[in-house]
């Protein structure tokens, strides 16, 4: 099964790795991930890239060097736009939406509800080449399970979002911990791309591209060769192709009262933010204990352990977890003298004693359901955290 990025762990074990020809075999293999990974607290959302890039689902701000000696380039860019009315909106954050189907570089990365609009995406290039530009290479549609939603027009996302390009946050930036709390930012039906293509956008918060986790996302391949059977089935089946029209807003009440159950509202602040970096740490957890349990299903004789290079890579993901709980740490503590309370935020020394322990139990909680399920052993006190 093709996955998100490069990695030794292969992907949904229950369905079969096989390419798909033509639409219905497509939707076909959306429904089977549905089924196996889908529940009633997730949403699921789609991107398709018409090439298999060696590091895909990346924001274009990453791959254009644009930041590179220029940390103020999107407050300088929004900033641009402002002053030659290519935005009229006062957040930066609706600038950037505005920037990222303007074509400017961004750091947002378009996804879709609509798994056919991913999927027009993975066959066709951009809309300035020619359809069959590159029919020689194999695409990918990338489906996404998120269980947190952020409101584009929420206070806590416009003020992360402001933290991010303004750079006056001390406690958040240049934290390589919170480099790993992508987000989930909800459509806004003010742009008409987004209205056509049914877009939300995933926020990669740093500087580097910190990639997407693997428990998030699952791949499906789609050859060349049948990218153009594909493009006309859904031009003749389902209207959608490059002049697509634009769809009117309908029936949204019962979408946006579901949606609005599963909105994150809570304030963006440091004891918040630290937080959801340990909940994406227990959701990677997850991940990776149902994957190793799974082999003793697939093979794998009871009470022998999985190879040791997959617990090596459980132990990396963990660690990089460490480091930036201990990052943050120190950096906290420093910030505690004169002159330097941006740094420490509006986070206390109980708050952050009680994330170090949450992190503290999750790491003991994961290396006893390894060693309880006879999977193997990780180096638990080389993970664990103590703040002097």
């Amino acid at each position: 099964m093709a996955a998100v990025r490069s990695n030794i762990l292969p992907k949904e074990k229950n369905i079969r790795d096989e390419w798909v020809r033509d639409v219905s075999q497509f939707i076909k293999r959306v429904n089977e991930y549905i089924q196996v990974k889908s529940s009633a607290d997730s949403t699921v959302v789609y991107r398709g890239e018409p090439e298999v890039y060696p590091s895909p689902c990346r924001p274009n701000i990453f791959r254009k060097g644009v930041m590179d000696g220029n940390r103020f380039f999107e407050k300088s860019l929004f900033d641009t736009m402002r002053q030659n009315k290519l935005t009229g909106e006062s957040r930066y954050l609706d600038n950037a939406i505005d920037a990222q189907h303007g074509e400017f570089p961004s750091r947002l990365l378009d996804v879709s509800y609509n798994c056919l609009t991913a999927l027009y995406f993975a066959v066709t290039p951009y809309y300035h080449n020619r359809e069959d530009a590159l029919d020689g290479k194999d695409g990918m549609v990338f489906l996404f399970f998120v269980d947190e939603i952020f409101s584009p027009s929420a206070q806590n996302t416009n003020d992360n979002y402001d933290a991010i390009i303004k750079r006056d946050c001390g406690w958040y930036q240049d934290k390589q911990l919170f480099e790993k709390n992508h987000k989930f930012i909800d459509h806004t039906k003010l742009n008409n791309r987004i209205i056509a293509q049914q877009g939300a956008f995933i926020l990669f918060p740093g500087d580097e591209p910190e990639n997407l986790p693997e428990c998030m996302g699952y791949g499906i391949r789609i050859p060349g060769e049948a990218k153009p059977l594909i493009r006309r089935e859904l031009k003749q089946l389902f209207g959608i192709h490059t002049g697509s029209i634009y769809p009117e807003i309908i029936n949204l009440v019962g979408e946006l009262s579901s949606k609005s159950k599963k909105l994150n509202t809570e304030e963006f602040n440091c004891k918040n933010e630290l937080l959801y970096a340990w909940r994406q740490m227990e959701k990677e957890l997850d991940y990776y204990l149902d994957y190793a349990i799974g082999l003793g299903k697939n093979g794998r004789k009871h009470g022998e352990a999985v190879p040791v290079q997959v617990l090596m890579h459980m132990e990396h993901v963990i660690d990089s977890y460490r480091k930036g709980f201990l990052e943050f740490a120190r950096d906290w503590q420093d910030g505690k003298e004169p002159g330097q309370e941006g740094q420490k935020g509006d986070l206390r020394m109980e708050d952050l004693k009680m994330v170090i322990e949450k992190y503290n139990q999750s790491v003991e909680e994961f290396s006893r359901n390894l060693q309880q399920y006879g999977i193997g052993e990780i180096s638990e006190k080389m993970l664990l955290i103590r703040l002097d």
